[in-house]
């Protein structure tokens, strides 16, 4: 019920994901203005040490099935690129700032979206409310800030585990061997569980803030209770969302270059975020609309109680 029901507040509330699209948009053009004019140089001197070029030579023997020495390249690739980083101190303040900038402020303010999004599926769940994506950006950024922030060093553990997992992926995958290709299938396997463990384990964070108009920090106790109530269902349902995200990105990834991304990103960020919401309002037992004409009524946690109590009595 949470996986359908999902898709079909996000059929029913498609218009935001432009509105997301834009903000992403905004938030990527104004990196690279920030960023661009320290990047170039280094940008250069990587370029005249044909970083870029052998890195794209393996890309380019690994699709076409000749990766037999695209190990030893991707381990000489990335000795050569920290030769030219080692080898240019003067650019220190330019890497200092990069490093900050994409690993911390960019992912930032990408989240801020996080609760206007919340708020804005909230007002249609509820009560058919269609509340302006800028105007709750506007009015939860002094909340959205807190909660960006909280929330990146909360999940800094899973993520950095997530980037570990996807690193030995690409390692393994350029080896072209069979057992490495199954030790890399189940690593993959792997990624999918934590992923979809953190979905579920922090689901009802967000939802909790917007409903219950908690603070940052009661909310993710309030995140806790909710969630363990329907954890079953909902890590399904997470295993579930991310496999499928993992196959719509690629495959449109593939078809168009990566230009896909633009859009498909954007998508999967909206579906995660309704998927937040729907798991919140069904572990309540509360009462949201997905369609106009379409109202689903869940039972309340004390209902489930009462039945699963009830049944030793018969």
């Amino acid at each position: 019920m949470i996986f359908r029901n999902t898709f079909r507040l996000l059929f029913s509330n498609f218009s935001n994901v432009w509105k997301l699209l834009v903000y992403y948009l905004i938030c990527i053009v104004l990196t690279f203005l920030v960023c661009g004019a320290l990047a170039l140089p280094i940008i250069e001197k990587l370029n005249q040490a044909n970083v870029f070029s052998d890195f794209l030579a393996i890309v380019n023997n690994f699709f076409n099935n000749a990766p037999s020495n695209t190990a030893l390249n991707l381990e000489g690739v990335w000795e050569n690129f920290l030769q030219v980083i080692n080898s240019n101190p003067q650019f220190t303040f330019n890497y200092v700032f990069l490093a900050i900038w994409l690993l911390f402020v960019f992912p930032f303010t990408l989240d801020l979206a996080q609760l206007p999004m919340g708020e804005v599926l909230y007002g249609y769940m509820t009560s058919q409310t269609k509340y302006s994506f800028t105007g709750r950006f506007i009015k939860t950024l002094k909340k959205s800030l807190l909660y960006s922030l909280v929330r990146f060093f909360v999940l800094l553990v899973f993520n950095v585990g997530i980037f570990t997992f996807i690193f030995l992926i690409i390692k393994l995958a350029t080896m072209g061997n069979i057992l490495y290709l199954m030790l890399d299938i189940a690593l993959l396997a792997c990624l999918l569980i934590v992923i979809a463990f953190k979905y579920t384990l922090f689901s009802c964070w967000m939802p909790a803030i917007s409903v219950f108009d908690s603070n940052v920090f009661v909310a993710l106790g309030q995140n806790f209770v909710v969630a363990f109530r329907k954890f079953g269902s909902i890590f399904s349902t997470s295993i579930l969302l991310v496999i499928l995200a993992l196959v719509f990105n690629l495959i449109f990834g593939v078809f168009s270059f990566t230009v896909s991304f633009i859009v498909t990103i954007p998508i999967t960020v909206f579906v995660f975020a309704i998927f937040q919401m729907v798991s919140f309002f069904s572990s309540q037992g509360m009462k949201f609309y997905v369609y106009p004409d379409m109202v689903i009524s869940s039972k309340t946690f004390e209902e489930q109680m009462t039945i699963e109590n009830t049944k030793y009595l018969l």
